[in-house]
């Protein structure tokens, strides 16, 4: 059994590395330990520029640096540069103790990057550990990534979407055994073995909007068991995470009426129930991402014109002039909202625009143009 899950875990890695090459920076991947240690790994370098030279009639065709431009980073803001450095250290001080292990949740609207951030925290939280322990070790798996199942309600399929990424489930050959895959049989086991062993760290959770509470209270006390007896950071990711996980709480550890049952046994005691402090369901620690503001206060303009710049920092285009999107600021904000998601889509087509014009400069005609193909 042992040899064969190996030789399936080889057969997918393969296919998964020849993927990636043929479509790098593909996101599914990310899913599946192959995918996301390519994601660890993978440097991003902006296409070379000739000084003093001028772009040539092949450039318009360059597979390369279109390729580049439609996937800029996700540029730092103090939130997710907040967030990076309080997750690290979470990671590290619940590598050295027993108890008093907290989730870390990322709320927000949609589009504002909430995903994006996830996953750069999970890198440079890799990237530490490794670090600490002098370089990536043999056998060892310090970051899981998963996504909210399609269907939350049970809970061996959260754990189907762990086992998924270890490269514990074998693939389904065909329709029938994907429509019998509730068939299959339970891989806790399994999956607990492996996170023990491989000294994994840290759990990203996306798309928890996915979930209703009632969902996430089933699978809450297996969370709890990863945090308590393996030591395993969880990060929840999703609009509205931070409620929908408060609520579970309560579900899951019905506290509502321990909270009730505790008043009446302090009463009949003659000892009156006296003010409580905030529950541990309320001390759950939220990094909230909101559309970038550009109002009349002066830091939030430098904060707004700050991303810009570091935009244009990535940009590898032969004419783009100095401020080329910052002296658009106020523009790019009425068109976009302040979302990162919008903003990033306006910036990386109008790059592309700008190659394939041939004016390598983005200005406010690709500007428009982007976003005419933004539907705005």
């Amino acid at each position: 059994m042992m040899k064969a899950t190996i030789e399936l875990r080889a057969k997918r890695e393969a296919r998964l590395r020849q993927q990636l090459k043929e479509t790098p920076m593909r996101p599914l991947p990310l899913f599946q330990l192959t995918g996301w240690t390519h994601f660890v790994d993978e440097k991003v370098e902006p296409p070379v520029l000739s000084a003093g030279s001028s772009p040539t009639e092949d450039r318009k065709k360059d597979e390369q640096a279109i390729a580049y431009h439609r996937h800029l980073r996700m540029v730092s803001t103090d939130a997710t540069t907040h967030m990076q450095e309080t997750v690290v250290e979470a990671v590290h001080r619940n590598s050295g103790c027993r108890d008093g292990l907290m989730d870390q949740v990322i709320d927000g609207p949609p589009g504002t990057g909430k995903t994006c951030l996830l996953r750069a925290m999970g890198r440079t939280a890799q990237k530490e550990i490794e670090a600490v322990t002098n370089g990536r070790q043999q056998n060892t798996i310090p970051v899981v990534h998963i996504t909210t199942p399609a269907d939350p309600e049970p809970k061996v399929n959260w754990i189907w979407e762990i086992g998924s990424y270890l490269g514990l489930n074998p693939e389904p050959k065909n329709l029938q055994e994907v429509l019998e895959m509730r068939k299959h049989q339970d891989v806790t086991l399994p999956v607990n073995y492996v996170l023990e062993t491989a000294q994994t760290r840290l759990l990203l959770i996306d798309d928890i909007n996915r979930a209703s509470p009632q969902h996430l209270a089933n699978v809450l006390p297996y969370f709890e068991y990863l945090r308590d007896k393996l030591g395993i950071s969880i990060v929840f990711c999703g609009t509205g995470a931070s409620h929908r996980l408060h609520q579970a709480r309560i579900l899951a550890g019905d506290l509502t009426r321990v909270s009730e049952e505790n008043r009446v046994r302090l009463e009949q005691a003659g000892r009156p129930a006296k003010p409580v402090s905030p529950s541990p369901t309320a001390l759950l620690p939220v990094t909230w991402l909101h559309p970038l503001p550009l109002g009349t206060k002066t830091e939030e303009q430098e904060m707004f014109r700050r991303v810009l710049a570091s935009f244009e920092a990535d940009l590898s285009l032969y004419r783009l002039e100095e401020n080329a999107l910052s002296q658009h600021a106020a523009e790019l904000h009425r068109r976009t909202g302040g979302y990162f998601k919008a903003l990033t889509y306006v910036i990386s087509t109008a790059a592309v625009i700008a190659i394939r014009s041939v004016s390598e400069n983005i200005t406010m005609k690709e500007i428009d143009a982007a976003t005419a193909q933004l539907g705005r």
